[in-house]
């Protein structure tokens, strides 16, 4: 099965790729030998995943980001983040990606254990993923970065140098002289010798020059062949994935994908998956496994205290039961030995059982220590103290019955115990089993037109949208504000424009949500003020058209006309699921408009928590009522700057 990506899934996926040219890198994500790049394409968001050693591609498996961000993740925030992508290249025909950014070029080496550097434009080497030293090159701070020793690349050959490097070693069968002299692997290498109508094992030297030519020409189709992205699968399983259609899997099933990213990702992305899960029930299974060997030693305790307790009360019952025969047992023993003494009555007893006495046949054990002697009642072996009464020789065994019985009881509870932690691991077993490994990618839904824009729904149901930067705020005003809508804006420098969506129609309530979002999204939220002013205008009242001598940048806009004024504007929002259209999205809006549609929600206003803490705090309560959210996209529908959480009702 494939683990690693080859030099031509790299010529391939980097092609696909070339559309990120000119995205903004948001963000980037680390975690072991892998880095996530949170993009803003042309297209909206897209998250590129380069994972040392393995692959470079699109993903939808977005991971849970960690707590605390690794110190390689902040030095790749501090140089990358706010940047855009120059270019994406493979290094000649390597295993090896270069995305530039700027100043800055991220190398990725996807041979081996691989790495990712990170150099400057004068190629040093800034950060990497690990600091290592070869014979002929050092991956370490301030060192230039040097590409490992350059091979033959099969697109740049020429066919004179193709038949010098076949001639080299002509023994060698077709598939390994392609394999080892192009740099190639042996699947694409028997590709070649098959598109080329000759078995792989045919030695070089028995190939003339025209039939190198026909392998020549194989290798150049094969590299340069149509995209036909797939997954093959083998006796049911994923076996590998590639960029174009092989020969060599005719016959086999395969999944067909649209681009080499999406096939890349179904992938990789389920073997990530299957693996975390086995490691995952590999962990549990072991703990079941301890504690099953714990027990059965508990079973083992159980059933020796129960015997214990079971045997001293029977024996202490005996003795009753015996009660005159007992009695005169520990009145003729107490006589002989205080008379005798312990030696000579052990004597005496030995001699009696030769005589056949039936009292000295009785006798099992002799212990002068404890002034003890065992003797067999009702074919039950009695330990009887000679210095102690019949009831107390019955006492110490009813004494010692209720020992174990609180030793038994005190191991049934711990018994309990480990059988209840064993079904709890049975059912987090079960759970992890029953898991689907195409996992819900938080990223596969097509996203609405709206979500490029702040929204929300208000109390009375209106759509209602706002910008979140510039480009935002210049596409809703010309492209999304019809005539039947209505426009809002805060009376504060710089903030977002508002639209309601056929907003002729929608009452006051509407029109004061609209407005005090327009206020809540403003930097008057930064600054910390409790309430602020906005008005609202038509359509038609908004124009691009600016005073004589001034110019309007991108994302502004003059109104012109009565503007009607809504003064003492509290600054506060609410946080809650709302479902709009069928689909439920955590949104950010207005307390009244969230009220209206969620029976769970939390009321923020303007404070000194920074954004980050306030964050952290809404995404707790929001998965303690079973809704799993990324702060990153919290972050992302919150008001510019800190809060506080007023009040959480659900």
């Amino acid at each position: 099965m494939k683990e690693e990506m080859s030099s031509v899934d790299i010529r391939y996926i980097v092609r696909e790729l070339q559309w990120l040219v000119g995205s903004r890198v948001d963000k980037v994500y680390h975690e072991g030998d892998e880095i996530r790049i949170k993009l803003h394409t042309k297209e909206g968001r897209a998250d590129l995943v380069l994972q040392a050693g393995k692959r470079f591609h699109l993903t939808s498996y977005v991971k849970e980001a960690p707590k605390e961000p690794s110190g390689f993740t902040m030095l790749l925030r501090k140089h990358l983040s706010g940047g855009f992508i120059d270019a994406i290249e493979q290094h000649q025909f390597d295993r090896i990606v270069k995305i530039r950014v700027g100043d800055y070029t991220l190398i990725g080496e996807l041979f081996r254990s691989g790495n990712i550097v990170l150099v400057d434009s004068e190629n040093r080497i800034i950060s990497a993923l690990r600091y290592e030293e070869y014979r002929d090159r050092a991956i370490k701070p301030n060192a230039e970065y040097i590409f490992p020793p350059a091979r033959e690349n099969p697109l740049e050959v020429s066919f004179e140098r193709f038949l010098e490097l076949m001639r080299e070693e002509g023994d060698l069968e077709l598939v390994r002289a392609l394999a080892r002299k192009l740099n190639m692997g042996g699947l694409y290498a028997e590709e070649i010798s098959l598109r080329a109508g000759f078995e792989k094992t045919t030695p070089v030297k028995e190939l003339g020059d025209g039939d190198l030519l026909k392998v020549y020409e194989a290798m150049l189709g094969t590299f340069n062949d149509e995209p036909r992205p797939n997954i093959v699968f083998k006796d049911g399983n994923m076996h590998d994935v590639v960029p174009i259609e092989l020969k060599v899997y005719g016959g086999l099933e395969k999944k067909y994908f649209s681009t080499f990213s999406e096939a890349l990702d179904e992938y990789f992305g389920r073997i990530t998956v299957e693996k975390a899960r086995i490691e995952q029930t590999q962990k549990l299974e072991a703990k079941k496994k301890q504690l099953l060997t714990t027990l059965m030693m508990q079973e083992e305790m159980l059933r020796g205290f129960e015997k214990a307790m079971k045997e001293n009360q029977e024996l202490g019952d005996l003795i009753y039961a015996n009660y005159p025969v007992v009695e005169r047992l520990l009145e003729e023993f107490k006589r002989a030995t205080e008379k005798l003494g312990w030696e000579e009555f052990k004597k005496r007893i030995e001699e009696g059982k030769k005589a056949g006495n039936r009292v000295a046949l009785m006798v099992k054990e002799i212990d002068p220590k404890e002034k003890a002697v065992t003797v067999e009642l009702e074919g039950k072996e009695v330990k009887l103290h000679v210095d102690r009464s019949l009831g107390e020789n019955a006492e110490l065994y009813y004494e010692n019955a209720k020992k174990f019985r609180h030793k038994y009881e005190g191991a049934l509870k711990a018994y309990e115990d480990t059988r209840r932690k064993i079904e709890e691991i049975e059912k987090l077993i079960e759970e992890e089993m029953k898991k689907e490994l195409n996992v819900r990618r938080i990223e596969g839904r097509k996203k609405r037109w709206f979500e490029k824009f702040r929204w929300f729904v208000s109390s009375e149901g209106f759509l209602v949208l706002a910008g979140k930067d510039a480009n935002t705020n210049e596409t809703l005003v010309k492209k999304h504000m019809d005539k039947n809508d209505l426009y809002c804006h805060a009376d504060v420098y710089g903030a977002p424009h508002v639209v309601i969506k056929d907003g002729q129609k929608a009452g006051e309530k509407t029109i004061f949500e609209a407005c005090q979002f327009a206020v809540s999204m403003s930097r008057a939220w930064s600054q910390g003020l409790y309430s602020a002013d906005a008005y609202w205008a038509y359509p038609e009242q908004v124009t691009k058209q600016a005073p004589s001598g001034e110019y309007l940048g991108k994302g502004a806009f003059m109104v012109y006309g009565k503007r009607n004024w809504l003064h003492g504007l509290p600054l506060k929002l609410a946080v809650g699921v709302v479902n709009y259209e069928g689909e439920d999205f955590i949104l950010c809006a207005p307390p009244d408009a969230v009220k209206a549609h969620a029976k769970s929600y939390i009321v923020i206003r303007p404070g000194k928590l920074k954004k980050g803490e306030l964050v952290k705090k809404i995404k707790a309560i929001l998965e303690k009522w079973g809704y799993k959210v990324r702060e990153e996209d919290l972050n992302a529908i919150l008001p510019p700057g800190g809060g506080e959480i007023e009040e959480v009702v659900g």
